[in-house]
């Protein structure tokens, strides 16, 4: 192996390892950001739910009441 080779053999293989590493930064930062935000999104449901369902037997109430809507939309479905 000549030298000459031995050195193009050394840069291409840095510059193929500095080109994955950019492109795992880049993921790893896109995915970071994703997370940051479905981390603010179930913030956000988290205090709209305690802000709306005081109490839990109120969205245990709520909760009953739209099973017995979907109950009745099943039973007219199959009734006719």
């Amino acid at each position: 192996m000549t030298p000459d080779l031995f050195a193009a053999v050394i840069s291409g293989g840095i510059g193929a390892f500095a080109g994955l590493s950019r492109a795992l930064s880049n993921f790893n930062s896109k995915l970071d950001r994703r997370f940051e935000r479905l981390e603010d999104d179930f913030d956000d449901l988290q205090d709209r739910v305690t802000k709306e369902y005081v109490l839990k037997e109120d969205f245990v109430r709520e909760m009953e009441s739209v099973h017995n809507k979907l109950d009745r939309i099943l039973d007219h479905l199959i009734s006719n």
